[in-house]
C-alpha cells in the first residue's frame, strides 16, 4: 500500500513539473514573438517627410549656385565697363564702386554725343566749303580754256586773275560756310561788296586800269 502511494505521488509531481515547464516555455515563446521582447527591429523605410527634406536641400543648393553665377556675371560686366571708360581726374584715388562706374559711363556717353554733334557740324561746313571751291575751280578752268594765246589776251588774263584773286580773298573771309542757308545769306552780302562804289572794288579796278601800262 505504501509503495503504491509513493508511485502515485511521484507521477503527480512529474506531471506538475511538466505542466510548469510547458507553461514556462509558452511564456518565453510569447515574449520572443512580442515587439517588446524582440532584440532588434527592422530598419524603417524612407518616409515621405525624409524624401521631401532631401528635395528641399537640392533646391536650395541649385538656387545658391544660380545666384552665385548671376553675381559673377554682373561683376564681370562691371569690370569690362570700367575698362572701357577712360579715367577722370575726379575718379583717381577714389574707391571704384558699381554706382560710380555707372555715373562715369553716363557722363562718357553724354560727352560722346556732344563730340559726334560737333563733328557733324564741322563735316557740314567742310562739305559746303568744298562745294563752293569746286564751283570756283570749274569757272577758272573754263576761262583758262577759252582764252586765246596772244599778248593782249595775256594782259586780259592777268587783269581777270587779279580781279578774281581779290574777289576770292574777300570771298573766303566774308562768306560763312556753316550751312547752305548761311552761305546764301553771306554770299549776297559779298556780291553787294563788289559794287563799283565799294572800296575793295575801287582798289582792284585801279590796279586793273594801270596793268596794261605796267605789264612787261
Amino acid at each position: 500500500m505504501d509503495l503504491l502511494t509513493c508511485k502515485l505521488t511521484v507521477m503527480r509531481n512529474s506531471r506538475t513539473r511538466s505542466a510548469a515547464a510547458s507553461s514556462s516555455q509558452k511564456e518565453e515563446n510569447l515574449e520572443m514573438m512580442s515587439p517588446e521582447g524582440s532584440s532588434s527591429s527592422p530598419s524603417a523605410p524612407n518616409t515621405p517627410a525624409t524624401a521631401g527634406g532631401f528635395s528641399t536641400d537640392r533646391k536650395k543648393a541649385t538656387h545658391l549656385r544660380c545666384e552665385r553665377q548671376r553675381r559673377e556675371a554682373i561683376n564681370s560686366g562691371y569690370n569690362e565697363l570700367k575698362d572701357l571708360i577712360p579715367q577722370t581726374t575726379t575718379s583717381l584715388g577714389c574707391k571704384t564702386t558699381n554706382a560710380a562706374i555707372l555715373f562715369r559711363a553716363c557722363d562718357f556717353m553724354s560727352q560722346l554725343k556732344t563730340d559726334i554733334s560737333d563733328a557733324d557740324k564741322q563735316l557740314n561746313q567742310l562739305n559746303a566749303q568744298a562745294a563752293a571751291l569746286e564751283v570756283i575751280a570749274s569757272e577758272y578752268e573754263q576761262m583758262a580754256s577759252s582764252v586765246p594765246d596772244s599778248s593782249q589776251s595775256t594782259i586780259q588774263v592777268k587783269m581777270l586773275q587779279l580781279l578774281l584773286d581779290d574777289c576770292f580773298a574777300t570771298f573766303s573771309t566774308q562768306v560763312d560756310f556753316q550751312s547752305y542757308a548761311t552761305i546764301t545769306r553771306s554770299l549776297l552780302t559779298w556780291v553787294e561788296s563788289l559794287a563799283p562804289n565799294a572800296e575793295p572794288f575801287k582798289g582792284t579796278a585801279g590796279k586793273m586800269v594801270t596793268m596794261p601800262f605796267t605789264s612787261p
